[in-house]
């Protein structure tokens, strides 16, 4: 009788053979590729289009040289207030200007939120202020700083534009632990994404196998723990493969389609041997959440059935994704501690601090305490499966005793 680490290698490279050589992992390697580019290149141009028509347009009824003031302080103003700041275009005054106004509102091509009239002297701005508060407050910043140029114009008091001579550093305490722990938030957000997406596939692989009644044929030839143990490592495995793939496309379109500076700051532990527990961190909350669903598929009997018990666990793992996030920034903390401690939030709570201190021990103790839950999880699992399905075993609590040669 071979070993269980002999029986989990059979198991293990059975089923990362059967995945790689099919055509539905081509599929699978490029269906994520493909949706990603489209949802990037389709929520680019949604932003460039949502920036030019949420920008509030302001009507303002003036000549030429009531305008230039205004117009002015917009200009001046601008870099302050970014993207979100109004536009301003004029208008010459006709006679009736209460029904110029009215016009002006009720236009559907020209768009406006609102009509500036009266010049600096007596202004007035005739709007849905209730909808959008922000215009009235931008209207009156630029009024308020064209009237304050104009009153030192006329006093030939104004004073010329403030020069700023910046200092650059390399960093700063403060904005240097802000930027690191959005480095350990994105790395919470795509451990978190990738797991919930790859550990799926034990289940229908766990499914298949147990309706044609091959689990049954494994269980009775070698151990059932080294089952779950093989599937798990080939599946970790086959979704090793996939993120290879594509981290790999990622890079190139960053290389030829990124605009801008996209880097991050440099982690406490440097890059090295963050990306290292980043992939050791993976393997872990793969296996904790794959056991799970191993657990899972090997009680039910039908997809719909799993899809049913398996949906609290999805939601439970979203739960235990926001608390992870919520303690990122306080390790030390109750909820900080908590979030480490507890097996399925430990990997996302670790990458965080892996961003953010420069600590080794930790993550050392951490990734045993992961480990040891997952062969309690599988354990468990096989336990259960030997109760409930095959018939045989007693209480699933000793699974954890002594094992009686087979």
């Amino acid at each position: 009788m071979m070993s269980t680490f002999q029986a989990a290698w059979v198991i293990g490279r059975r089923d990362f053979t059967a995945t790689v050589m099919s055509r539905a992992f081509v599929l699978f390697l490029l269906f994520p590729v493909l949706i990603i580019a489209l949802s990037v290149g389709f929520s680019a141009a949604t932003i460039k289009m949502r920036k030019q028509e949420d920008r509030a347009h302001v009507a303002v009824i003036a000549s030429a040289a009531e305008f230039a003031p205004i117009g002015a302080a917009r200009a001046r103003l601008a870099p302050g207030f970014g993207d979100d700041f109004i536009e301003l275009t004029r208008f010459d005054r006709d006679y009736d200007q209460a029904d110029q106004t009215k016009r002006l509102l009720a236009a559907t091509d020209k768009k406006l939120v609102a009509v500036l009239a009266g010049g600096l002297a007596h202004p007035r701005v005739t709007g849905p202020f209730d909808k959008n508060a922000r215009v009235p407050r931008q209207i009156g910043a630029i009024l308020t700083d064209a009237q304050r140029q104009a009153a030192l114009e006329a006093t030939h008091a104004a004073p010329p534009p403030a020069r700023v001579d910046l200092v650059r550093v390399d960093e700063s305490a403060g904005a240097l632990a802000f930027e690191r722990r959005q480095t350990g938030q994105i790395g919470q957000w795509l451990l978190f994404m990738v797991t919930v997406m790859l550990a799926g596939m034990l289940l229908s692989n766990f499914i298949e196998e147990k309706s044609n009644k091959v689990i049954e044929v494994l269980a009775s030839a070698i151990p059932i723990d080294a089952v779950f143990f093989g599937k798990l490592a080939a599946m970790l495995t086959v979704s090793l493969c996939g993120l290879a793939v594509w981290v790999s496309a990622a890079a190139v379109g960053a290389h030829f389609w990124a605009t801008g500076d996209l880097t991050l700051p440099t982690p406490a532990l440097g890059w090295p041997v963050f990306l290292l527990f980043c992939f050791l961190y993976f393997a872990m909350n793969y296996l904790l959440l794959g056991g799970l669903f191993l657990g899972i598929g090997s009680q039910a009997s039908s997809v719909r059935e799993v899809q049913s018990i398996s949906m609290p666990v999805t939601i439970g793992q979203i739960v235990i994704f926001f608390v992870a996030t919520l303690a990122g920034g306080d390790f030390n903390g109750p909820l900080g501690i908590g979030a480490a401690l507890f097996p399925l939030s430990s990997p996302m709570m670790m990458i965080s601090r892996a961003a953010q201190t420069p600590e080794i021990w930790p993550h050392l103790a951490a990734l045993a305490w992961q480990a040891l839950w997952v062969w309690i999880v599988v354990r468990l699992g096989g336990a259960l499966f030997r109760r409930n399905v095959l018939k045989s075993g007693g209480s699933p609590a000793k699974a954890f005793g002594p094992r009686r040669a087979r």
